[in-house]
């Protein structure tokens, strides 16, 4: 399996975005199965279509909500995944944000081994393999 970060679905969505053509072939190789399936959070969702609507507007942002909701799988950051997130949060020396810390808590849940991302942090963690 694949997490999917929010900076690789809006370099994707945004032909003008210095990372697009990155981001496409990151999609490309999703896209083949070579990662085993997809998925994200609600977090990410949520943090897309909130860039995407003040940056591009509304319409782009639901087209684009509503393409990942009706095709990559979405793991909703329940109670115990929050509080694992904020005690990461809380405690580690990288710079990571709280939505960062709910992708790694996700994907050690889920036992996830690649994450698609275009945050150089991740690549910092020897037990993770950083697509991007």
């Amino acid at each position: 399996m694949i997490l999917l970060d929010a900076n690789v679905f809006l370099a994707y969505a945004n032909a003008n975005d210095v990372h697009h053509a990155k981001a496409v072939g990151i999609f490309t190789a999703i896209e083949s199965g070579i990662y085993g399936p997809p998925l994200t959070t609600d977090y990410i969702l949520n943090e897309v279509v909130g860039v995407t609507f003040r940056k591009q507007g509304k319409k782009e942002a639901v087209s684009l909500g509503e393409h990942i909701l009706k095709t990559i799988f979405i793991v909703y950051i329940d109670d115990h995944l929050l509080k694992e997130a904020w005690k990461l949060f809380a405690t580690t020396n990288f710079t990571f944000n709280l939505i960062d810390c709910s992708n790694l808590v996700t994907m050690n849940m889920a036992k996830v081994e690649y994450i698609a991302t275009l945050d150089k942090e991740f690549s910092k963690i020897g037990t993770i393999n950083v697509i991007n």
